[in-house]
């Protein structure tokens, strides 16, 4: 386990649904279409998700992206769930053309 970062460039990122039922579970879905900048909301999950790969030491494709969720608790702050299991140093932040990712393990 460690540190990982990633950094998405937000225009890069494709709101056609196969890319979100790639990348989105079920219940991201629904945040996804509750959200008025969904490109942003998309990369930054995308930019967590990457990140979390990297902290686990594994690459894309070695976990299908929609299995790892990154949720929201009341005050906004993400976290990870996978397998069951609740990561909560996670860190996601958009600036104009750029999502980017912090997770710790």
């Amino acid at each position: 386990m460690g540190i990982g970062i990633d950094i998405v460039e937000i225009k890069r990122i494709s709101l056609e649904d196969r890319f979100i039922d790639l990348v989105l579970s079920d219940r991201e879905k629904e945040l996804l279409y509750k959200r008025v900048n969904k490109k942003e909301f998309l990369a930054g999950r995308f930019a967590a998700k990457e990140a979390f790969l990297k902290a686990n030491h594994k690459g894309l494709g070695d976990i299908r992206l929609k299995d790892i969720e990154v949720l929201n608790f009341e005050n906004g702050q993400p976290y990870i769930v996978f397998n069951n299991i609740e990561y909560l140093e996670v860190s996601i932040s958009h600036e104009k053309e750029y999502a980017v990712a912090v997770v710790n393990l």
